[in-house]
């Protein structure tokens, strides 16, 4: 069984002279990963982790705030629609942490504008990744 995502790092805009973590700025960066690309680099990731023979299970891209210094609100939702699309030519299980981190977003948050969450909120998303998985393993 694989659970996997990708998908933050790729809707991050990034500047080299920017002063904030990761060199994050959506003003005057450029994006890691363009839609074109992040579908080609999906797909081949896929296909890698086909060759496994595991079972594999998508996790949606969590939230992203509109305060956050590299990334637009919403990015978040076009790359989890081009991972659907994708997740579905190849037969692929899809667990929406996206939606279930939403439920709970600012209380789970670590701080405004920030994608990264509090150890609480942690658990709370890793009780919903385990429950995908314990599905799975009784499909």
């Amino acid at each position: 069984m694989i659970h996997f995502n990708w998908g933050l790092w790729d809707i991050c805009y990034r500047h080299p002279d920017s002063t904030v973590q990761g060199h994050r700025d959506k003003v005057n960066g450029t994006l890691t990963a363009s839609p074109a690309d992040y579908r080609k680099n999906l797909e081949r990731i896929v296909a890698l982790l086909q060759t496994t023979e595991a079972k594999l299970i998508w996790c949606t891209t969590t939230p992203v705030p509109n305060e956050e210094a590299g990334r637009f609100a919403g990015d978040e939702v076009k790359y989890n629609q081009i991972a659907a699309q994708i997740m579905a030519a190849h037969h692929i299980t899809v667990d929406d942490l996206h939606t279930h981190a939403r439920l709970r977003l600012p209380e789970i948050q670590k701080a405004i504008g920030d994608v990264h969450f509090t150890p609480e909120g942690y658990a709370y998303l890793a009780n919903q990744v385990s429950l995908s998985i314990s599905e799975q393993l009784n499909d």
